[in-house]
């Protein structure tokens, strides 16, 4: 168990690490290329495609196969994407295309890994653990994330992408060493084999019957479509509305990740306090971060800002997330988790051009300042009595 433990702990570090670095340095140098914001919405809205089209099927297949190969497979991927960037890089033949191809990779590698991963969690350890182990895998993920951003920060600003990209191929090696190191039985699946389109139907038919799931998505949704744009429009946040450089804009996005690793430390002990009224807590947290992003010019309000965002953000997509899992049934992880994923990206594909249109015409604060609205609205869903009430029989399950 100690062992599994800090296999998943360890690679979720790494990988985090490695996402966080590639999208500080990644972020910045379509900007540099391009000096248009509109191109940074379409890196946040084109990458989300290729998983928005294929989760239902990711889902399927999740519950089908071994999610132990499935997360290997998905980091292995990434690590010889990044080996071709960097490969790229060293010749100067990169172009923003090339990028944008390279985002949508690294994103549909995240689709794959993210149901997969959750769902060997699930199957790993006992559901009672799952809230403690999802808190203490993302405080683990996001520290690799504020380390990760610090880093890609500093070095973009004193040395060259270039060696950004090679750290980010050696950490996705490494964390793809350690997954291979989870030893579990898996569970037995069905011998019964039916279609794509059978287990389609039938996941659609548990959604269906569990609607605290809807509202759960519908939360979560909307903590990923704040905390996806936030770091997307950190670059041109900085260089048109701060004034600031690369450094700036690295400490920036390792201010998101402190607040990630604070909500990560303090998760269980949040879900404790608050039960019930933690995702309306946690959204009234995002609310205040996001007036402060998107009114004050000052680089010390940025960064508190920036913080409630992550700490906010982190508490919705983790905890809630958790709570999905004790509330399904362990044949729909797979695809309950890629449902979830859908409405996180669908959000995201459709909102990226737009807030990539807002951000040209309005300048970068006023993307934060139009989250505020899919915020007041899922306070208001986090606060019905139908919610509260399903939530608590929840947590009366796993209790």
């Amino acid at each position: 168990m100690k062992k599994n433990h800090f296999a998943i702990v360890g690679s979720f570090f790494l990988g985090e690490f490695a996402r966080s670095m590639y999208f500080v340095v990644i972020t910045w140098m379509l900007y540099q290329m391009t000096e248009d914001a509109l191109y940074t919405g379409l890196m946040v809205s084109l990458g989300f495609i290729p998983g928005v089209i294929l989760n239902l099927f990711i889902g399927v297949i999740v519950d089908r196969i071994n999610r132990k190969v499935l997360s290997i497979l998905s980091i292995l991927i990434n690590t010889i994407t990044m080996f071709a960037l960097f490969s790229i890089m060293l010749v100067d033949l990169l172009e923003a295309w090339m990028i944008l191809i390279v985002h949508m990779i690294i994103q549909l590698m995240g689709s794959v890994f993210r149901p997969s991963i959750q769902a060997l969690t699930a199957e790993v350890f006992n559901k009672r653990d799952l809230p403690k182990i999802f808190s203490q895998s993302s405080a683990s993920g996001i520290t690799g994330s504020l380390i990760g951003a610090s880093i890609g920060g500093i070095i973009i600003g004193v040395a060259t992408a270039s060696v950004a990209l090679l750290i980010i191929t050696i950490s996705y090696a490494a964390s793809f060493l350690l997954l291979a190191k989870i030893s579990y039985k898996p569970v037995a699946r069905s011998q019964v084999k039916h279609s794509i389109g059978h287990d389609l139907k039938e996941g659609f038919a548990y959604l269906r019957m569990h609607p605290f799931l809807f509202r759960l998505f519908g939360i979560m949704f909307t903590g990923q479509l704040v905390f996806h744009t936030s770091i997307g429009f950190l670059s041109v946040y900085t260089i048109e509305f701060l004034n600031q450089t690369a450094f700036v804009y690295g400490m920036l996005d390792a201010s998101l990740s402190v607040g990630g690793v604070v909500a990560g430390i303090f998760g269980t002990w949040w879900l404790k306090v608050n039960q019930n009224r933690l995702a309306a807590n946690a959204l009234v947290i995002i609310f205040i971060g996001l007036l402060a992003l998107g009114l004050a010019p000052i680089a010390l309000v940025s960064f508190i800002g920036v913080f409630l965002v992550g700490l906010g953000t982190t508490w919705i997509r983790v905890l809630l997330q958790s709570i999905q899992q004790i509330a399904t049934a362990k044949a729909y992880h797979g695809r309950m988790a890629s449902y979830r994923m859908l409405c996180n990206q669908g959000s995201v594909v459709i909102s990226g051009p737009i807030v990539g249109i807002i951000a040209s015409n309005f300048g970068a604060e006023a993307v934060y300042l139009s989250l505020l609205l899919p915020v007041i609205i899922a306070c208001g869903l986090s606060l019905t009595h139908t919610y509260k009430l399903q939530f608590n029989k929840t947590m009366e399950i796993s209790g």
